[in-house]
């Protein structure tokens, strides 16, 4: 006789919750809500006599389907559909601002660390250009392992009180360390420049490949919704 894996009623749920939350009319509220009124379904169903697998099913149908779900709180939820819209877009441009603001306060450390170990010009350039390297690759494999792993928690990463913090401490902590960088004798300007150029320059390659991945994640995206909707 084939073995059956135990039918686990609260994982289920947890994923259809889960599909409920992708879609940008839904609330907490809203899903919670519904939470409980399959509840109290599946409750009814099975005091019917039928199993849980059985009664979660048929509860799931007569609540309705995600498509009906979501137009129905779309007509109550207009300003919200909207905000939860524009969210995800603000969270990734503050995510980008924040990146580039610590790669500007990094490549003033460096300036400071390497004028105070004696670093000359020529070989400043490669320790600033090497930290910029290091930092990027750094942070591609964490993400990678973190994404391979399943445990990549986004919600914290783009928590926007969050993000607004690391942004406004590092703008402040790089207005000092230039300030320092320009005030102090020990510094060259051709260092300085340098330094800035090298920033630009990874800046822009930053932003290209940023740009590439949206488009890429864009267009892979769209193909797959062609390919469901001709199935």
């Amino acid at each position: 006789m084939e073995n059956r894996t135990k039918f686990n009623l609260k994982e289920n749920i947890e994923i259809w919750k889960s599909e409920l939350s992708q879609n940008s009319n839904m609330t907490l509220d809203n899903i919670n809500e519904l939470e409980s009124h399959l509840l109290d379904e599946i409750d009814e169903l099975q005091r019917l006599g039928l199993n849980t697998e059985e009664s979660l099913l048929i509860a799931k149908n007569r609540i309705g389907n995600t498509k009906e779900l979501t137009a129905e709180y779309g007509k109550v939820n207009k300003n919200i559909y909207f905000r939860n819209k524009i969210i995800p877009y603000l969270k990734g441009i503050l995510l980008f601002m924040a990146f580039i603001t610590i790669t500007n306060l990094l490549a003033n450390l460096s300036l400071i660390i390497a004028n105070n170990v004696g670093i000359d010009s020529e070989n400043l350039n490669y320790v600033s250009i090497g930290i910029l390297i290091f930092l990027s690759l750094a942070l591609s494999i964490f993400a990678y392992n973190k994404y391979k792993n399943m445990s990549l928690n986004s919600r914290k990463l783009t928590n926007i009180p969050f993000l607004v913090s690391v942004i406004v401490i590092s703008k402040l902590l790089t207005f000092f360390s230039t300030l320092f960088i320009t005030r102090s004798g020990s510094f060259g300007i051709s260092d300085f420049g340098n330094l800035q150029m090298n920033l630009s320059v990874y800046n822009l390659l930053f932003g290209l490949f940023i740009l590439t991945i949206s488009f890429v994640t864009f267009y892979v995206s769209k193909r797959e919704n062609k390919v469901k909707i001709s199935e």
